[in-house]
């Protein structure tokens, strides 16, 4: 009991730490890995294989494993996701001058991390007292957010000035250093019996946890329309002769750990139903705003814009989630709602190529700031099924 008195326990600061260090791998690796197969001689088609078979095993590994976090517990598969996660920095390290060794290996960081990724959050919900969850996965968004800001400055600092080498030799040092983290966390969590009875019979209802399909497909339609921001924000800056368009995801990402600092405190005026809203209007509104800009400070501008909003309504819609199941569904919840992530940035990112290639980046944007503005009827129904529970 005494670990739910406070949010700052032994194993919160410990499960941070471990997904800090995880994270700054994972990031190393999105942002470095296209680099060094172009280096190494690969082609843009190499590389959007490896991206698709990332997407395409994770998909699969949410739906088969995640069951797993309530069976088998939380420590096991956080100490599984975590060495799988190691060996799959190894076999980088190994094969880091091998195109089919790299494609391969970028296919199993799909399985690893679709182990290792769904379960923190997870935790987060266990060993936080309720009335601070959202705080809690504000403080564990940090800790998930910092390496995205030094993790691929660093990366390619190692990579450019010594060498491939230095940069798979120091992910594979972050990656095994989670695994201590993930050792030292003291597990709280017992898994129940009566899930032993569950898994005699496929369904549905095994591998997903359907009664939160409504918010998820509130985070489904909010990742779609914000997918174009991560693939051709860029591309749209360049084509409008936008300087300084590389420190767009870094004042964005410093605008959400910020914006998850103050996030809690929001409830002190507002229900979670209104703040998830608030957070959808801002996002699209950002979003809609990138349509239109043509220097710097408006793309920066839109960069923060989104970051608030999308933090907002990703931190409350996560916490109603996790609070509306049972404890022994917390596992299957977050890889249902990671599912439902992943399914929209693929699905996004698909239709809007095809938007973008063909009508251009302005009717773009203005078309995913309108899917994201989509959400909000859901979220109203959504609300509405809690109230009539």
């Amino acid at each position: 009991m005494s670990e739910k008195q406070s949010l700052w326990s032994r194993n919160f600061i410990i499960i941070n730490l471990c997904v800090m260090f995880a994270s700054f791998t994972n990031f190393a690796f999105i942002y470095i890995l296209p680099v060094h197969m172009l280096r190494i001689g690969g082609t843009n088609s190499q590389v959007g294989l490896m991206g698709a078979g990332l997407t395409i095993v994770g998909l699969v590994t949410r739906l088969t494993i995640a069951p797993k976090i309530d069976t088998w517990g939380r420590k096991p598969m956080l100490v599984l996701g975590g060495i799988l996660f190691a060996v799959n920095a190894l076999g980088y390290f190994l094969l880091r001058d091998s195109i089919p060794g790299i494609i391969v290996m970028r296919c199993f960081s799909g399985f690893s991390q679709g182990i290792l990724f769904p379960v923190p959050p997870t935790i987060v919900s266990d060993i936080s007292p309720k009335d601070k969850l959202v705080d809690g996965l504000g403080y564990f968004g940090i800790a998930s957010s910092l390496p995205a800001i030094f993790s691929p400055v660093l990366g390619l600092y190692l990579y450019e000035n010594i060498g491939s080498f230095a940069f798979f030799t120091v992910t594979l040092i972050t990656s095994v250093i989670s695994i201590v983290f993930g050792l030292l966390y003291k597990d709280v969590y017992v898994p129940q019996k009566k899930a032993k009875a569950v898994r005699t019979r496929f369904g549905l209802n095994s591998v997903l946890e359907v009664s939160i399909l409504i918010p998820c497909l509130v985070s489904f339609l909010a990742i779609f329309g914000f997918s174009p921001v991560n693939n051709f924000v860029i591309l749209c800056g360049e084509s409008r002769g936008i300087a300084a368009m590389s420190l767009f995801f870094t004042v964005h990402n410093i605008a959400i750990i910020t914006t998850r600092l103050f996030a809690g405190k929001l409830r002190r005026f507002m229900n979670s139903k209104a703040i998830i809203v608030l957070g959808l209007m801002i996002i699209g509104g950002g979003t809609v705003l990138v349509a239109f800009a043509q220097n710097t400070v408006m793309m920066m501008i839109a960069s923060a814009i989104m970051a608030i909003g999308g933090t907002l309504y990703s931190q409350y819609l996560q916490a109603d989630i996790l609070l509306s199941v049972p404890n022994e569904r917390r596992g299957v919840a977050n890889s249902t709602l990671m599912l439902a992530q992943d399914l929209g940035t693929g699905a996004g990112a698909s239709t809007f190529g095809v938007v973008s290639e063909n009508l251009g980046y302005t009717v773009t944007f203005i078309a995913a700031g309108l899917m994201t503005w989509l959400a909000i009827p859901f979220n109203f129904i959504r609300s509405r099924m809690k109230n009539a529970a």
